[in-house]
């Protein structure tokens, strides 16, 4: 019983794993085919394609930041409607400008320092 619940596992992930390698080789393709001015092309790696055995983990990380992200949300706009209605002075949006200011700040910061830790920056090249 296990072994054919294992077996079934296994050729869904197959199935799947084809199914997005060939959309990815296509958007890949489709995107390659666009001219360099278009600003719908992107930039997307070759090696991208190695990352896809990991798509399960990857699915499964997405559908957790998006609940996260969503009870957040939830939890703010009733805390938010709350200071609203009860405490009724200004410093609250000045408040939350300052926060979002510290927030931001730090966010580019670390996400300045990952982008240049793991993406060497580009090399010119002679024309």
């Amino acid at each position: 019983m296990r072994d054919e619940f294992l077996r079934v596992c296994l050729w869904v992930y197959l199935i799947t794993s084809l199914i997005l390698f060939l959309s990815m080789g296509y958007a890949y393709y489709v995107n390659a085919r666009k001219p360099a001015g278009d600003p719908q092309k992107r930039d997307y790696h070759p090696l991208a394609f190695t990352l896809l055995p990991f798509w399960p983990l990857e699915l499964s990380v997405v559908l957790v930041l998006f609940v996260l992200r969503a009870l957040l949300y939830g939890v703010f706009l009733v805390l938010f409607t709350l200071a609203l209605i009860f405490i009724r002075k200004p410093f609250l949006l000045m408040w939350l400008a300052k926060a979002a200011q510290y927030i931001g700040d730090r966010m580019l910061r670390l996400n300045t320092w990952i982008v240049r830790l793991f993406i060497p920056p580009p090399v010119p090249q002679p024309v």
